[in-house]
């Protein structure tokens, strides 16, 4: 009798730790926030003027010619149609003032391969 009353003092302590368990979820439940009347909240502002003045894409121009920049402390030429390498000078950075050195970095455009070798023919001299 005694052991059955362990196993039922177990199984009705366990029921309970259940209910307890159940009731906490209940309780603790997220819940739905009701919106207050007449409230404008901070997501349902919209600006005061917010007409569309240009609803076109704008399409950026590939640019023609060729791009001088420096990677890895050597300058490259970039072909601008297709943006690859077109060549690789052995010309290091370190070279040029500090003022081109920026602008490099950033990287300097012309029209033609030969304005970009008489650039670089007036810096190597």
């Amino acid at each position: 009798m005694r052991k059955y009353q362990g196993i039922l003092f177990a199984a009705l302590f366990c029921f309970a730790m259940l209910l307890l368990l159940a009731a906490g979820l209940w309780w603790y439940r997220p819940r739905r926030a009701e919106p207050v009347p007449g409230r404008v909240y901070e997501s349902e502002r919209m600006p005061e003027n917010n007409a569309v003045l240009n609803p076109e894409p704008e399409v950026a121009e590939k640019q023609s010619g060729y791009c001088l920049t420096a990677e890895d402390g050597m300058l490259l030429i970039f072909d601008g149609a297709s943006g690859e390498v077109c060549f690789q000078t052995h010309m290091p950075l370190s070279e040029f003032s500090v003022e081109e050195q920026e602008k490099l970095l950033e990287g300097v455009w012309f029209d033609t391969m030969t304005d970009v070798f008489h650039y670089l023919e007036s810096f190597s001299s």
